[in-house]
């Protein structure tokens, strides 16, 4: 993919997906024509993306099965990354909120710590 004007239409899909600038419904088919797979990370996934889902979650703006959509779609491509220093923070996040039939479904609790995991001050600061 050379094309500067499709890897722009691909980014920005990216984009909308990771910040849910559009519904999930609507993100995830405006990536339909995109592969998965990618030699880079056009888009990162930052802590406040995880936040600003799970608030909305919370506050019912986000359903069940949207935030899990979002964090399955997210969880698999290769063109986005993870925000540097918390990638195994956020890859596991997204895993448990991917898979509840794996770790549960997603309890106010365990949304609030999470919030809490995201939020906390690194090291050093």
């Amino acid at each position: 993919m050379n094309d500067p004007t499709t890897q722009a239409q691909r980014t920005g899909a990216l984009r909308d997906l990771v910040q849910r600038r559009v519904p999930v419904p609507q993100a995830l088919a405006a990536l339909t024509d995109f592969a998965w797979d990618s030699d880079t990370e056009l888009v990162t996934l930052t802590r406040a993306d995880a936040v600003r889902s799970l608030r909305d979650h919370l506050d019912g703006t986000l359903t069940d099965r949207d935030l899990q959509s979002w964090a399955d779609a997210l969880e698999v491509r290769d063109d986005i990354g993870r925000e540097p220093g918390y990638e195994d923070q956020l890859t596991e996040f997204l895993f448990e909120i991917a898979t509840p039939e794996v770790a549960g479904p997603l309890t106010p609790e365990r949304a609030t710590h999470w919030i809490q995991t995201f939020q906390a001050p690194t090291a050093g600061t």
